[in-house]
């Protein structure tokens, strides 16, 4: 079968792999799409996870099942979530698997072949059901729309405005989810053309290039999102949230940031950390997005496997567009 593999860093490869065999407990998917995330871009740029091909956004059929699975079979319509945690340490105690480190690294499109790739092997108990009321093209964004659920419930919403940093797939989907939870005011922030227009057809009220604007548009917000991953930004980002209110990091900063952080402790801003997604994220974005296929329209561009090395460096720093899906049948 056709897969893109991570080389090393800057370096995605096509290349032909055996076809996968299900082992007692696993399932074949043939993947339908597979969306390009923000983490597979970070991992790109610094060879995390080479020798393995990327993608964890996935959705697709059955294939071929392997002994002992009773509950799926070939031809059945399926979105995969990737994570796999490892049950023992003191999250998935807790009931927090999704913090599992683990289920953060170990997963599918992480340490294990993921999404990129004509067919992928996924242990069964991965798979989620599609109802028919979702088109199987869209089922790959399930993934991403879940990680903006559990940022929003987060984000202790209380009504006020709320301020979305960052418009790609995860700042569009926040946008959404914050529209859909009642929020009357949301205002998104990036410098992108296209990603502002999505924005305000997902909900957003109001849409500026920088953070910086946004103290000139309104009053301090009970609740700031940052989904752009980009550590400067986060004093900025921070200096928009109202006092006793919440700035939630869905982003994910590798770098470090530059903070002056005595005005989050006298005007007692919570910052906190949210990521992934539980199991109850995850069906809720299936019910979500099959109840509004008008979501999928962040997507706005499907690419083969031999288009994907290019694309990765065309979204480092991207210039137009919004959410980018692999289809390994183009």
């Amino acid at each position: 079968m056709r897969a893109v593999r991570l080389a090393d860093a800057h370096q995605l490869e096509v290349v032909e792999l055996p076809d996968p065999e299900p082992q007692a407990g696993e399932v074949v998917v043939r993947v339908d799409g597979c969306g390009i995330c923000g983490s597979d871009l970070s991992s790109y740029k610094v060879g995390l996870f080479s020798d393995a091909v990327p993608g964890h956004e996935f959705s697709g059929t059955v294939e071929s099942v392997g002994e002992g699975v009773r509950d799926w079979k070939p031809g059945d319509r399926t979105v995969v979530d990737p994570k796999m945690p490892c049950g023992v340490c003191d999250d998935c105690r807790a009931g927090a698997a999704w913090r599992c480190a683990i289920a953060l690294t170990a997963g599918l499109g992480f340490a294990r072949d993921g999404g990129f790739a004509e067919r992928v092997l996924s242990p069964a108990q991965l798979l989620h059901r599609i109802p028919d009321s979702l088109d199987l093209h869209d089922a790959c964004l399930v993934e991403p729309l879940s990680i903006a659920i559990h940022g929003v419930e987060r984000g202790r919403l209380n009504g006020g405005p709320a301020v979305v940093v960052g418009l790609g797939p995860i700042g569009l989907f926040t946008v959404a989810v914050l529209h859909a939870r009642g929020v009357e005011t949301i205002i998104g922030v990036d410098p992108v053309d296209d990603r502002r227009r999505l924005a305000l057809q997902l909900g957003a009220t109001n849409t500026l290039t920088t953070a910086a604007e946004v103290r000139a548009t309104i009053e301090p917000a009970p609740s700031v999102f940052e989904c752009s991953g980009y550590a400067p930004v986060l004093h900025t980002a921070a200096d928009l949230v109202a006092p006793g209110g919440v700035m939630v990091m869905l982003g994910v900063p590798f770098g470090e940031a530059s903070v002056a952080p005595l005005m989050w402790v006298t005007r007692e801003i919570s910052i906190v950390g949210s990521i992934a997604s539980s199991v109850q994220d995850f069906e809720d974005s299936i019910a979500m997005l099959a109840a509004d296929p008008s979501l999928a329209n962040i997507v706005t561009r499907r690419i083969g496997l031999a288009e994907v090395p290019a694309a990765f460096e065309e979204l480092i720093a991207p210039s137009s567009g919004g959410k980018v899906v692999v289809d390994p049948a183009l």
